[in-house]
C-alpha cells in the first residue's frame, strides 16, 4: 500500500524523546526528555524540478537544518551534544526517485537533533501515494 509523498507544503518531522542535558537550579544538569520538531517547509536539498501538489518533493538527500522543542536542554543531547539541530531522513522509497534520490513518504523514519532522537515524518500529499 502506498504512502503519501512528502513535500515542502507543510507537515512536520516529530521525535520524542530527544533527551538533552538541562541546567538545574543550584548548578549541574539533568537529562530531560523533550519533543523535537522539524518543519518540512524548511527542508533544503529538495527535488526542485519534481513537484507534487505544486511543491518540491523531499528526498533522502534533503535535510531540515534547524528544529525546535528542545531549547531548554541547552547543554545538548546526550548522544549528539547539540540542541535544535538538523533532521535527516533515515528511510525513503527504494523504488520511486526524484532527481536520482529516493522520495520521502509520510511515516518514514528520521534522525533528529544531529542523530540524538529517532522520529517520523508527519505530513504528505494525500493524492500522491508512493510504494516501496
Amino acid at each position: 500500500m502506498g504512502q503519501p509523498i512528502t513535500t515542502t507544503a507543510g507537515g512536520i518531522c516529530f521525535a520524542f524523546p530527544d533527551v538533552c542535558l538541562t541546567p538545574i537550579p543550584g548548578g549541574g544538569s539533568a537529562p530531560v526528555p523533550y519533543p523535537n520538531i522539524g518543519q518540512l517547509s524548511g527542508a533544503t536539498g529538495v527535488a526542485s524540478t519534481v513537484l507534487a501538489g505544486g511543491n518540491p518533493v523531499v528526498t533522502q538527500d534533503s535535510t531540515i537544518p534547524t528544529t525546535t522543542g528542545d531549547e531548554a536542554g541547552s547543554l545538548g543531547g546526550v548522544t549528539s551534544g547539540a540542541f535544535g539541530q538538523k533532521v535527516e531522513f533515515a528511510t525513503f522509497s527504494g523504488t520511486v526517485k526524484a532527481e536520482g534520490a529516493g522520495v520521502v513518504r509520510m511515516f518514514d523514519t528520521t534522525q533528529q537533533n544531529n542523530r540524538n532522537a529517532v522520529g517520523r515524518v508527519l505530513g504528505g500529499v494525500p493524492t500522491v501515494l508512493v510504494g516501496g
